[in-house]
């Protein structure tokens, strides 16, 4: 310790850039899976199509989604030479750390303190859904939420000055973004958000100012623009039932009563779980002025606290609803604790001592946790650097253990830190083990299979079910002239994927593969 001046700006800023370095190592390692391919086939067709107005999938029209985020995946491929994973992967950490930036920004702005607008933007970053998972992916939900949660913060950024104008036109331009990215949801998000900020500052009849429906007339302008150039090419009437019917799908009208229930059970834990290590910081709340702390001593405090509760709200008694639909209120949930957590003093001792012995416990179990890395089956192609994985976490686990019990105060910030560093760890461990191993990295390597076999010949998928997974397709579009479409009609002359059993009578099976439980195969005709 000494020689070493210790401080919660200085943990906070070195937890902060080895996050950056965590969300940056080995992002391209692993495969495309999950949604990843799905978004990724899109932005490859917009540009084969040499149209960038109408979304496709396999030569199929895709409405599920409108194309923006699609055309930010082609920018950015664009930049980083091709559709290889980390420029896909890239935009979704810029997002993360953009929607950090806005925490640190409005916190320091509204608190005037540096240390809680540090804490709110790493509770964000260590969230364990956001740093273990969505941050490495190639999804559209960080991005969406970077631009939901921007919207949010204007409304309170211009509403506190009564300058209507940018407030309506930005918090508009925000929809628009969000509708043009995912939809539906960002209607809203925005509705809500205005009602509640103007009824709770009671001055609702601001929503009939020519600002607001300046602001409307924004949003339809932008739409407006963008759908006038789909309606050239395409239907306009079925996205908009398209969006309508996966909205409505997640809802309480299209699920039983009992998953209305279980959700409803089941939609905070799964929330507090995927928020830990900031959800930890409840203890502090255990108060009996916890409405003051929430309502009353901070207007910014009880800004975000209405929009997180009121915006929840629908997905609270949405049984369709996943975590990552509400990632835009995460940094509205870290901001709320962080404030809590400063106001610590002033809550019952016993939930400090609680929170740093849980921190220590924590701490402990990572640090005996680390020497399972060795000997995990997954793990044994590269056990030599697992013992070495294992070693360095253990050893730095036990340092932090060690400091923490020396120095209580300081319990959160290497928490943070952990969290950090166990994103490395990770991206270290897991990520190689995915490129290895995996489903995705079987569907990749079926892929050159496929192509060894074509060479530069025509390849369709045919029939209306899946044939293969939609990471084999990205990877056959990667190495293919032309992108595999969907041709129900079999000609001559082609190569086909078809379902093995709609294979025609007396054809040559070149290979077969299984997927969904059903076999496959690649036939020319």
């Amino acid at each position: 310790m000494q020689g070493i001046r210790l401080s919660d700006n200085f943990l906070y800023f070195c937890a902060a850039f080895l996050l950056l370095v965590g969300y940056l190592l080995n992002l391209g390692v692993q495969p495309l899976y999950l949604e990843e391919p799905r978004r990724t086939i899109v932005a490859m067709e917009l540009l084969a199509n040499q149209n960038l107005w109408v979304p496709t999938l396999i030569g199929e029209y895709y409405y599920n989604k409108p194309p923006l985020y699609n055309w930010l995946l082609i920018a950015f491929v664009n930049l980083f030479g091709g559709f290889n994973e980390f420029a896909l992967r890239l935009p979704t950490v810029l997002s993360s750390f953009g929607i950090a930036g806005l925490m640190y920004a409005a916190a320091k702005r509204y608190w005037q303190d540096v240390s809680i607008a540090m804490l709110s933007a790493l509770l964000f970053l260590t969230a364990a859904g956001v740093l273990l998972f969505f941050s490495m992916l190639a999804e559209i939900d960080l991005f969406y939420s970077l631009i939901v949660f921007a919207g949010i913060l204007a409304i309170y950024h211009f509403g506190e000055k009564e300058r209507y104008w940018p407030l309506f036109l930005l918090v508009y331009l925000s929809c628009a973004l969000g509708v043009l990215t995912k939809g539906l949801p960002s209607f809203v998000f925005t509705a809500v958000s205005l009602l509640v900020y103007f009824i709770d500052k009671k001055r609702f009849k601001v929503l009939f100012y020519p600002a607001h429906f300046a602001g409307i007339t924004l949003l339809g302008i932008l739409l407006f623009a963008y759908y006038y150039q789909y309606a050239k090419y395409h239907d306009l009437s079925r996205v908009w039932t398209r969006m309508l019917t996966e909205s409505g799908d997640r809802t309480v009208v299209s699920n039983s009563f009992g998953d209305f229930v279980s959700h409803l059970l089941l939609f905070p834990l799964n929330w507090i779980g995927d928020m830990a290590p900031a959800s930890f910081l409840l203890l502090f709340l255990w108060r009996k002025d916890w409405k003051t702390v929430l309502f009353k001593q901070n207007s910014f405090v009880r800004f975000c606290s209405l929009m997180l509760l009121f915006n929840a709200l629908p997905y609270w008694i949405s049984p369709g609803t996943r975590m990552r639909y509400v990632y835009m209120l995460y940094p509205l949930a870290c901001m709320i604790l962080a404030w809590v957590y400063a106001q610590r003093a002033t809550a019952p001792e016993w939930t400090g001592r609680v929170f740093r012995s849980l921190v220590l416990l924590i701490l402990v179990i990572l640090a005996l946790g680390a020497w399972a890395l060795p000997w995990l089956p997954e793990l044994q192609f590269m056990r030599r650097s697992a013992f070495a994985w294992a070693l360095g976490t253990s050893v730095t686990m036990g340092l932090f253990t060690w400091f923490v019990w020396k120095k209580t105060q300081f319990a959160l910030p290497f928490l943070l830190l952990a969290f950090a560093c166990i994103r490395i760890v990770f991206d270290g461990t897991v990520l190689p083990q995915r490129n290895d191993e995996s489903g995705a990295q079987r569907d990749r390597s079926l892929a050159k299979k496929i192509d060894l076999i074509v060479g530069d010949a025509p390849l369709y998928t045919a029939y209306q079910e899946k044939v293969v997974a939609y990471t084999t397709i990205v990877y056959l579009n990667r190495l293919r002239p032309k992108v595999v479409q969907r041709k129900d009609h079999l000609k001559k002359g082609a190569y086909y994927l078809v379902p093995l059993r709609r294979a025609p009578k007396n054809v040559k099976i070149l290979l077969t593969t299984v997927y969904g439980d059903k076999t496959k195969a690649l036939i020319k005709l």
